[in-house]
Protein backbone atom coordinates (compact mmCIF):
# COMPACT_ATOMS: atom_id res chain seq x y z
CA UNK A 1 0.00 0.00 0.00
CA UNK A 2 1.19 3.06 -1.26
CA UNK A 3 3.05 5.55 2.15
CA UNK A 4 1.87 8.66 1.85
CA UNK A 5 3.92 11.99 4.15
CA UNK A 6 1.63 15.18 4.45
CA UNK A 7 3.38 18.78 5.02
CA UNK A 8 1.54 20.62 6.23
CA UNK A 9 -1.40 21.08 9.05
CA UNK A 10 -4.46 22.66 7.67
CA UNK A 11 -6.12 21.27 4.44
CA UNK A 12 -3.72 18.09 4.57
CA UNK A 13 -4.45 17.10 7.90
CA UNK A 14 -8.47 17.89 7.75
CA UNK A 15 -9.43 16.28 4.54
CA UNK A 16 -6.25 14.60 2.93
CA UNK A 17 -5.71 12.51 5.80
CA UNK A 18 -8.93 10.96 6.23
CA UNK A 19 -10.03 10.48 2.61
CA UNK A 20 -6.94 9.42 1.18
CA UNK A 21 -7.35 6.55 3.92
CA UNK A 22 -10.83 5.56 2.50
CA UNK A 23 -9.26 6.06 -0.87
CA UNK A 24 -6.88 2.93 0.34
CA UNK A 25 -3.55 5.21 0.66
CA UNK A 26 -2.04 4.66 3.71
CA UNK A 27 -0.86 8.13 5.42
CA UNK A 28 1.72 7.23 7.84
CA UNK A 29 2.95 11.08 8.53
CA UNK A 30 2.73 14.49 9.28
CA UNK A 31 4.86 17.42 9.20
CA UNK A 32 5.09 21.31 10.02
CA UNK A 33 6.75 24.23 11.02
CA UNK A 34 4.55 24.22 14.06
CA UNK A 35 5.98 21.53 16.80
CA UNK A 36 3.22 21.53 19.57
CA UNK A 37 0.53 20.98 16.39
CA UNK A 38 1.91 18.53 14.58
CA UNK A 39 2.70 16.36 17.70
CA UNK A 40 -1.27 17.21 18.62
CA UNK A 41 -2.65 16.28 15.35
CA UNK A 42 -0.13 12.93 14.92
CA UNK A 43 -1.46 11.58 18.33
CA UNK A 44 -5.23 12.51 17.04
CA UNK A 45 -4.63 11.36 13.56
CA UNK A 46 -1.89 8.18 14.59
CA UNK A 47 0.51 9.81 12.17
CA UNK A 48 4.27 9.52 13.03
CA UNK A 49 5.75 13.31 13.40
CA UNK A 50 8.31 15.31 11.89
CA UNK A 51 9.79 18.27 13.56
CA UNK A 52 11.67 18.98 10.25
CA UNK A 53 9.93 18.47 6.81
CA UNK A 54 13.37 17.58 5.05
CA UNK A 55 13.33 14.74 7.76
CA UNK A 56 9.44 13.26 6.56
CA UNK A 57 10.79 13.43 2.64
CA UNK A 58 14.14 11.75 3.63
CA UNK A 59 12.45 8.78 4.79
CA UNK A 60 12.66 5.59 3.68
CA UNK A 61 8.76 5.07 4.81
CA UNK A 62 7.25 7.64 2.70
CA UNK A 63 6.36 7.22 -0.76
CA UNK A 64 4.78 9.90 -1.74
CA UNK A 65 4.51 13.43 -0.70
CA UNK A 66 1.61 15.24 -0.24
CA UNK A 67 2.63 19.28 -0.35
CA UNK A 68 0.20 21.09 1.82
CA UNK A 69 1.89 24.73 2.54
CA UNK A 70 2.07 28.38 1.62
CA UNK A 71 2.98 28.70 -2.19
CA UNK A 72 6.27 30.42 -0.86
CA UNK A 73 7.45 27.06 0.20
CA UNK A 74 6.49 24.95 -2.97
CA UNK A 75 9.42 24.78 -4.89
CA UNK A 76 11.68 23.88 -2.17
CA UNK A 77 9.69 21.33 -0.83
CA UNK A 78 8.64 19.75 -4.32
CA UNK A 79 11.93 19.64 -5.61
CA UNK A 80 13.62 18.34 -2.92
CA UNK A 81 11.07 15.48 -2.31
CA UNK A 82 11.79 14.50 -5.94
CA UNK A 83 15.25 14.59 -5.86
CA UNK A 84 15.05 12.22 -2.81
CA UNK A 85 12.99 10.19 -5.11
CA UNK A 86 9.42 10.15 -3.93
CA UNK A 87 6.27 11.21 -5.51
CA UNK A 88 4.77 14.08 -5.28
CA UNK A 89 1.62 16.03 -4.67
CA UNK A 90 1.59 19.78 -4.68
CA UNK A 91 -1.09 21.97 -3.55
CA UNK A 92 -1.81 24.73 -5.85
CA UNK A 93 -1.44 27.54 -6.94
CA UNK A 94 1.71 25.73 -7.97
CA UNK A 95 4.67 28.13 -6.90
CA UNK A 96 4.97 32.09 -5.93
CA UNK A 97 5.75 32.66 -9.20
CA UNK A 98 5.74 31.61 -12.85
CA UNK A 99 9.83 30.85 -12.86
CA UNK A 100 9.98 29.01 -9.75
CA UNK A 101 6.82 27.04 -11.44
CA UNK A 102 9.08 26.26 -14.21
CA UNK A 103 11.64 25.27 -12.34
CA UNK A 104 9.04 22.33 -10.52
CA UNK A 105 8.63 21.60 -14.61
CA UNK A 106 12.26 20.96 -15.35
CA UNK A 107 12.72 18.80 -12.17
CA UNK A 108 9.88 16.72 -13.08
CA UNK A 109 11.51 16.37 -16.49
CA UNK A 110 14.41 14.95 -14.78
CA UNK A 111 12.44 12.38 -13.04
CA UNK A 112 9.82 10.83 -15.26
CA UNK A 113 9.19 7.67 -13.58
CA UNK A 114 8.35 9.40 -10.26
CA UNK A 115 4.86 10.77 -10.43
CA UNK A 116 4.73 14.65 -9.91
CA UNK A 117 1.25 16.31 -9.93
CA UNK A 118 -1.21 19.51 -8.98
CA UNK A 119 -3.50 19.16 -6.48
CA UNK A 120 -6.45 20.00 -8.63
CA UNK A 121 -8.80 17.73 -7.99
CA UNK A 122 -11.86 18.63 -9.72
CA UNK A 123 -10.83 17.37 -12.77
CA UNK A 124 -11.58 13.97 -10.75
CA UNK A 125 -14.67 13.62 -10.37
CA UNK A 126 -16.87 11.84 -12.34
CA UNK A 127 -19.47 14.43 -14.02
CA UNK A 128 -16.33 16.56 -14.71
CA UNK A 129 -14.65 13.64 -16.92
CA UNK A 130 -18.19 12.72 -18.34
CA UNK A 131 -18.54 16.68 -19.16
CA UNK A 132 -15.40 17.11 -20.84
CA UNK A 133 -16.33 14.38 -23.27
CA UNK A 134 -19.54 15.88 -24.18
CA UNK A 135 -18.42 19.18 -24.30
CA UNK A 136 -18.32 19.45 -27.77
CA UNK A 137 -21.27 18.34 -28.50
CA UNK A 138 -22.93 21.75 -27.88
CA UNK A 139 -21.16 23.19 -30.10
CA UNK A 140 -18.35 26.20 -30.06
CA UNK A 141 -18.24 28.00 -27.25
CA UNK A 142 -19.38 31.65 -27.25
CA UNK A 143 -18.06 32.22 -23.94
CA UNK A 144 -17.42 31.46 -19.97
CA UNK A 145 -18.33 32.58 -16.77
CA UNK A 146 -17.24 31.92 -13.12
CA UNK A 147 -18.94 33.41 -10.08
CA UNK A 148 -17.84 32.71 -6.22
CA UNK A 149 -18.73 34.27 -3.31
CA UNK A 150 -18.05 33.41 0.21
CA UNK A 151 -18.02 35.06 3.40
CA UNK A 152 -14.91 33.07 4.88
CA UNK A 153 -13.00 35.88 5.07
CA UNK A 154 -15.41 38.46 5.87
CA UNK A 155 -14.84 38.68 9.67
CA UNK A 156 -12.94 41.88 10.32
CA UNK A 157 -11.73 39.95 13.63
CA UNK A 158 -10.42 36.80 12.11
CA UNK A 159 -6.84 36.81 12.60
CA UNK A 160 -4.22 37.65 10.29
CA UNK A 161 -2.10 34.43 8.74
CA UNK A 162 -0.09 33.69 5.94
CA UNK A 163 -3.34 33.98 3.40
CA UNK A 164 -3.47 37.57 4.41
CA UNK A 165 0.29 37.90 2.74
CA UNK A 166 0.86 38.28 -0.73
CA UNK A 167 4.99 37.47 -0.48
CA UNK A 168 3.80 34.17 0.78
CA UNK A 169 1.00 33.42 -2.23
CA UNK A 170 -2.11 34.18 -0.09
CA UNK A 171 -4.95 36.00 -1.69
CA UNK A 172 -8.46 34.91 -3.26
CA UNK A 173 -7.07 34.78 -6.90
CA UNK A 174 -4.26 32.01 -6.22
CA UNK A 175 -6.29 30.10 -3.95
CA UNK A 176 -9.51 30.01 -5.81
CA UNK A 177 -8.53 31.80 -9.10
CA UNK A 178 -6.07 29.00 -9.67
CA UNK A 179 -8.80 26.50 -9.76
CA UNK A 180 -10.95 27.32 -12.45
CA UNK A 181 -7.82 28.81 -14.58
CA UNK A 182 -7.09 25.10 -14.28
CA UNK A 183 -10.71 23.90 -15.00
CA UNK A 184 -11.00 26.40 -18.28
CA UNK A 185 -7.96 25.06 -19.40
CA UNK A 186 -9.07 21.54 -18.28
CA UNK A 187 -12.06 21.89 -20.82
CA UNK A 188 -10.11 22.98 -23.84
CA UNK A 189 -9.69 26.59 -23.41
CA UNK A 190 -6.18 28.51 -23.58
CA UNK A 191 -5.91 31.57 -22.20
CA UNK A 192 -4.32 34.12 -24.34
CA UNK A 193 -4.57 37.39 -21.99
CA UNK A 194 -5.71 38.55 -19.06
CA UNK A 195 -7.25 42.11 -18.03
CA UNK A 196 -7.83 42.21 -14.19
CA UNK A 197 -8.75 44.05 -10.62
CA UNK A 198 -7.96 42.91 -7.69
CA UNK A 199 -8.19 44.36 -4.50
CA UNK A 200 -8.12 43.95 -0.84
CA UNK A 201 -11.36 44.84 1.04
CA UNK A 202 -10.56 43.83 4.61
CA UNK A 203 -6.66 45.81 4.52
CA UNK A 204 -5.72 44.58 8.25
CA UNK A 205 -6.64 41.92 10.48
CA UNK A 206 -5.77 40.99 14.01
CA UNK A 207 -2.15 39.55 14.88
CA UNK A 208 -0.36 39.03 18.68
CA UNK A 209 -2.54 41.52 20.46
CA UNK A 210 -2.03 44.28 17.62
CA UNK A 211 -2.54 44.62 14.00
CA UNK A 212 -0.98 43.75 10.50
CA UNK A 213 -1.55 45.23 7.20
CA UNK A 214 -3.62 42.79 4.75
CA UNK A 215 -1.26 42.94 1.59
CA UNK A 216 -3.05 39.84 -0.82
CA UNK A 217 -6.41 40.03 -2.45
CA UNK A 218 -9.72 39.16 -1.18
CA UNK A 219 -11.65 39.84 -3.84
CA UNK A 220 -10.65 39.66 -7.89
CA UNK A 221 -12.50 40.20 -10.87
CA UNK A 222 -11.04 38.79 -14.27
CA UNK A 223 -11.55 39.05 -17.57
CA UNK A 224 -9.78 36.37 -20.12
CA UNK A 225 -9.19 36.10 -23.65
CA UNK A 226 -9.40 32.21 -24.16
CA UNK A 227 -8.94 30.11 -27.58
CA UNK A 228 -10.72 26.64 -27.57
CA UNK A 229 -7.86 24.37 -28.62
CA UNK A 230 -10.52 20.98 -28.45
CA UNK A 231 -8.79 18.13 -30.46
CA UNK A 232 -10.44 15.22 -31.85
CA UNK A 233 -8.86 13.24 -28.52
CA UNK A 234 -10.41 15.58 -26.44
CA UNK A 235 -14.18 14.88 -28.05
CA UNK A 236 -13.48 11.08 -27.67
CA UNK A 237 -12.81 11.85 -23.71
CA UNK A 238 -9.10 11.94 -23.31
CA UNK A 239 -7.52 13.80 -20.68
CA UNK A 240 -3.83 14.73 -22.48
CA UNK A 241 -2.45 18.08 -21.93
CA UNK A 242 -3.21 20.97 -23.95
CA UNK A 243 -0.35 23.02 -24.49
CA UNK A 244 -0.23 26.49 -24.15
CA UNK A 245 1.98 28.44 -26.75
CA UNK A 246 5.13 30.37 -25.12
CA UNK A 247 5.13 33.51 -26.17
CA UNK A 248 8.34 34.61 -24.81
CA UNK A 249 10.09 31.50 -27.40
CA UNK A 250 7.89 33.23 -30.36
CA UNK A 251 9.65 36.59 -28.99
CA UNK A 252 6.26 38.61 -28.94
CA UNK A 253 5.41 39.95 -25.33
CA UNK A 254 2.90 41.93 -27.18
CA UNK A 255 -0.89 41.66 -25.86
CA UNK A 256 -2.84 39.27 -27.75
CA UNK A 257 -4.95 41.70 -29.60
CA UNK A 258 -4.14 39.59 -32.89
CA UNK A 259 -6.04 35.83 -31.83
CA UNK A 260 -9.05 37.68 -34.59
CA UNK A 261 -12.47 36.22 -34.18
CA UNK A 262 -11.35 33.02 -32.76
CA UNK A 263 -11.02 34.38 -29.38
CA UNK A 264 -13.88 33.95 -26.52
CA UNK A 265 -14.92 36.18 -23.71
CA UNK A 266 -14.08 34.37 -20.23
CA UNK A 267 -15.40 36.38 -17.10
CA UNK A 268 -14.22 35.09 -13.26
CA UNK A 269 -15.42 36.97 -10.24
CA UNK A 270 -14.22 35.83 -6.52
CA UNK A 271 -14.73 37.06 -3.15
CA UNK A 272 -13.74 35.93 0.11
CA UNK A 273 -15.21 38.44 1.96
CA UNK A 274 -19.05 38.83 0.57
CA UNK A 275 -21.35 39.85 3.25
CA UNK A 276 -24.40 37.68 2.05
CA UNK A 277 -24.59 34.07 2.61
CA UNK A 278 -21.79 31.34 1.29
CA UNK A 279 -23.57 30.49 -1.76
CA UNK A 280 -22.61 27.92 -4.28
CA UNK A 281 -19.96 28.42 -6.87
CA UNK A 282 -21.05 28.27 -10.64
CA UNK A 283 -18.77 27.61 -13.63
CA UNK A 284 -20.87 28.09 -16.60
CA UNK A 285 -19.35 27.79 -20.51
CA UNK A 286 -22.14 28.55 -22.61
CA UNK A 287 -21.78 27.16 -26.20
CA UNK A 288 -23.50 27.74 -29.34
CA UNK A 289 -25.77 24.44 -28.98
CA UNK A 290 -26.46 25.25 -25.21
CA UNK A 291 -24.81 25.60 -21.94
CA UNK A 292 -22.90 23.40 -19.55
CA UNK A 293 -22.77 24.72 -15.42
CA UNK A 294 -20.51 22.89 -12.81
CA UNK A 295 -21.91 23.21 -9.54
CA UNK A 296 -20.89 21.19 -6.61
CA UNK A 297 -20.79 17.23 -8.03
CA UNK A 298 -23.18 18.06 -10.30
CA UNK A 299 -22.89 18.96 -13.90
CA UNK A 300 -26.01 20.83 -15.03
CA UNK A 301 -27.15 21.18 -19.14
CA UNK A 302 -29.20 23.82 -20.85
CA UNK A 303 -30.24 23.43 -24.63
CA UNK A 304 -32.73 24.78 -27.06
CA UNK A 305 -33.65 27.58 -24.23
CA UNK A 306 -34.55 25.07 -21.59
CA UNK A 307 -34.03 25.17 -17.70
CA UNK A 308 -30.86 23.65 -16.82
CA UNK A 309 -31.49 20.22 -15.45
CA UNK A 310 -29.07 17.49 -13.88
CA UNK A 311 -26.62 15.72 -16.36
CA UNK A 312 -23.92 13.97 -14.67
CA UNK A 313 -23.42 13.83 -10.59
CA UNK A 314 -25.35 14.19 -7.86
CA UNK A 315 -25.99 16.05 -4.68
CA UNK A 316 -22.93 17.09 -3.36
CA UNK A 317 -21.94 14.57 -0.21
CA UNK A 318 -21.45 15.56 3.45
CA UNK A 319 -17.44 15.10 3.42
CA UNK A 320 -14.54 16.86 4.64
CA UNK A 321 -13.23 19.64 2.41
CA UNK A 322 -17.13 20.08 0.35
CA UNK A 323 -18.51 23.41 0.70
CA UNK A 324 -20.92 25.55 -1.47
CA UNK A 325 -17.44 26.55 -3.06
CA UNK A 326 -16.69 23.33 -4.58
CA UNK A 327 -16.60 19.34 -4.11
CA UNK A 328 -13.02 19.74 -3.43
CA UNK A 329 -13.54 16.25 -0.99
CA UNK A 330 -14.77 14.14 -3.54
CA UNK A 331 -12.37 15.22 -5.97
CA UNK A 332 -9.69 14.48 -3.38
CA UNK A 333 -11.17 10.76 -2.92
CA UNK A 334 -11.51 10.15 -6.83
CA UNK A 335 -7.44 11.49 -6.96
CA UNK A 336 -6.75 9.59 -3.95
CA UNK A 337 -8.08 6.47 -5.83
CA UNK A 338 -6.32 7.05 -9.00
CA UNK A 339 -3.02 7.70 -6.76
CA UNK A 340 -3.56 3.88 -5.27
CA UNK A 341 -3.93 2.48 -8.56
CA UNK A 342 -1.21 4.26 -10.26
CA UNK A 343 1.38 3.36 -7.10
CA UNK A 344 0.00 -0.09 -5.95
CA UNK A 345 -1.25 -1.28 -8.88
CA UNK A 346 0.84 0.39 -11.68
CA UNK A 347 -1.67 1.76 -13.66
CA UNK A 348 -0.57 5.24 -14.60
CA UNK A 349 -3.58 5.81 -16.77
CA UNK A 350 -5.42 6.13 -13.90
CA UNK A 351 -3.65 9.43 -13.44
CA UNK A 352 -4.63 10.67 -16.50
CA UNK A 353 -6.86 13.82 -15.84
CA UNK A 354 -4.63 14.68 -13.41
CA UNK A 355 -2.67 18.23 -13.77
CA UNK A 356 1.11 18.03 -14.11
CA UNK A 357 3.53 20.19 -13.14
CA UNK A 358 3.37 21.75 -16.67
CA UNK A 359 -0.21 22.67 -16.35
CA UNK A 360 0.57 24.55 -13.15
CA UNK A 361 2.92 25.92 -14.76
CA UNK A 362 0.77 27.33 -17.34
CA UNK A 363 -2.04 28.18 -14.95
CA UNK A 364 0.70 30.63 -12.91
CA UNK A 365 1.46 32.40 -16.11
CA UNK A 366 -2.30 33.28 -16.15
CA UNK A 367 -2.12 34.10 -12.09
CA UNK A 368 1.16 36.60 -12.99
CA UNK A 369 -0.52 37.97 -15.78
CA UNK A 370 -3.55 39.03 -13.51
CA UNK A 371 -1.56 40.36 -11.11
CA UNK A 372 0.75 42.25 -13.68
CA UNK A 373 -2.92 43.75 -14.94
CA UNK A 374 -4.18 44.73 -11.87
CA UNK A 375 -0.88 46.36 -10.14
CA UNK A 376 -0.28 48.17 -14.02
CA UNK A 377 -3.73 49.61 -14.62
CA UNK A 378 -5.76 46.96 -15.53
CA UNK A 379 -4.73 46.45 -18.77
CA UNK A 380 -5.02 43.39 -20.92
CA UNK A 381 -1.72 41.46 -20.18
CA UNK A 382 -0.53 38.62 -22.60
CA UNK A 383 0.46 35.06 -20.95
Amino acid sequence: MARVGIVGTGWGARVQVPTFREAGLDVVAIASFHRDRTRELADELGLRPYDDWRKLVASAGVDLVSIVTPPSEHREMAIAALEAGKHVLCEKPTALNAAEAEELVTAAKGRPEQIALIDHELRFLPAWREARARLPELGPVRYVEVRYSSPSRGDRTRAWNWWSDASRGGGIWGAVGSHYVDAIRYFGMEVESVQAMLRTIIDRRPFEGASCEVTADDFASVDLRLVPQLTPSAVEGSAEPLRLRDHRREGSNAPSTAVGVNWVPGILNFSAVASGPDENSLFTIYCEGGAMRFSGEEVLLSTNGSQFTRMAGETMQARPGNSPGGAFGTGTLHLGRALRAAIDDGNRDALAPAATFEDGWMQQRVLDAARQSSASGGGFVAV
